[in-house]
């Protein structure tokens, strides 16, 4: 069970907590049918049976131990053009408590929506969009931030407790996501929109760092820009190049 976080103006003034759910996005979509489903409301629940990744990957949680959790947002303001600025908050908002948990890791963002410790994957997020003409309805943030998970199947997965070799009270990281999240909305909400890119560029891994990709082949490449629409510019030794969502993977040294 989740308490009202006290010092939030209106993120996660309402929480619906699930001990189990299929997937918090889908059950936040479900509130989303409700006419007085304010924004700001919190889905969250302490084991996801069927969670989601970016493009259908499959995320898992072990149960108990970190914040699986969506978000409902109303961001009417902001343009279809512009809803990458919804990626960009989301990771910030993760890294700004990886740094305030795990001061003496190094917290980076993987272009688009991964957060990483120490070059290892800590949070994944899935964000679904409903659009009404040219700008957005409703969204979902979904997070999955590892907290306390000891074991993983995968070699670059984390957590915080695996980095630091502390556990963390659960209340604690969610009041401070929440607290995180809702400044860089509200920021993102009065436009401020270049002071937000530059501070995600400036967490990005490659961001002005010559390093390895794979597309079509493999080939060097450096991060120079991340589009409003979120497809990734890099330099190669052939010209600037952009790619989208799948078309351009890291690989790891």
């Amino acid at each position: 069970m989740y308490k009202i976080p006290a010092k939030t103006l209106f993120m996660g003034k309402v929480v619906e907590y699930m001990p189990s759910c299929h997937s918090t996005n889908d059950s936040a979509r479900e509130l989303l049918l409700r006419p007085d489903t304010a924004e700001g409301v919190v889905v969250i629940t302490d084991h996801q049976t069927a969670g989601r990744g970016q493009r259908g990957n499959t995320w898992f949680s072990a149960e108990g131990e970190n914040l699986t959790m969506s978000i409902i947002l109303k961001p009417v303001f902001l343009q279809v053009s512009n809803q990458f600025y919804l990626n960009m908050i989301s990771s910030l908002a993760v890294k700004r408590v990886l740094i305030d948990m795990a001061p003496d890791s190094i917290s980076q963002v993987k272009w688009p929506n991964d957060v990483l410790l120490n070059s290892k994957k800590v949070c994944g997020i899935l964000i679904e969009n409903t659009i009404k003409r040219s700008h957005l309805e409703n969204s979902i943030v979904g997070v999955g931030l590892n907290v306390n998970q000891q074991s993983f199947g995968l070699e670059q997965a984390t957590s915080l407790y695996r980095t630091t070799g502390s556990s963390y009270q659960l209340q604690t990281v969610f009041e401070s996501l929440l607290g995180n999240f809702e400044a860089l909305y509200l920021k993102l909400k009065s436009g401020r929109h270049k002071e937000l890119k530059e501070e995600y560029l400036q967490s990005l891994i490659g961001y002005n760092q010559w390093r390895q990709y794979r597309a079509e082949y493999q080939f060097e490449g450096e991060i120079i820009d991340v589009l409003d629409s979120g497809r990734l510019k890099v330099r190669t030794s052939q010209g600037d190049k952009l790619f989208d969502f799948k078309e351009i993977e890291f690989i790891w040294n």
